[in-house]
């Protein structure tokens, strides 16, 4: 994944960028969904909801994600672990496959979203975009 432009913290940095770009937007996406269900929540609900509901840990892999590479960033000063970006690449890689016949937990939930939401289709794409440079 390291190029001769681009070091292993720069990597951390855009990769982490566009993975907190698709997370804002599946979170955006849940929120619009539990209320249509239970009504208009607010900021602190919603946040107590994301944080302690079972119904949204489907998200916990790709918090994950990253929290690894924000690691990583943190120790940019004492030496960048160089192999983290290449491992959460991959991680997301699994994660983000769009796999129907088997999507498991995550990918059920993702599939969902992505089926329905123009906005998920373009974080996915710039995420692809990411991975790939």
């Amino acid at each position: 994944m390291t190029t001769p432009n681009h070091a292993p913290s720069d990597e951390c940095a855009q990769l982490r960028t566009a993975l907190l770009g698709l997370h804002r937007t599946l979170v955006e996406l849940e929120r619009r969904d539990y209320e249509k269900q239970h009504g208009q929540q607010s900021a602190g609900q919603f946040l107590q909801l994301m944080a302690y509901d079972e119904s949204m840990r489907w998200l916990e892999p790709l918090s994950r994600l990253i929290v690894m590479l924000d690691e990583a960033l943190d120790a940019q000063g004492k030496g960048i672990d160089s192999v983290a970006p290449t491992v959460v690449a991959q991680r997301v890689r699994d994660l983000l496959r769009l796999d129907r016949d088997q999507p498991g937990e995550f990918g059920a939930r993702y599939l969902h979203h992505f089926d329905q939401s123009p906005d998920l289709a373009v974080e996915h794409a710039g995420l692809l975009r990411a991975l790939n440079r």
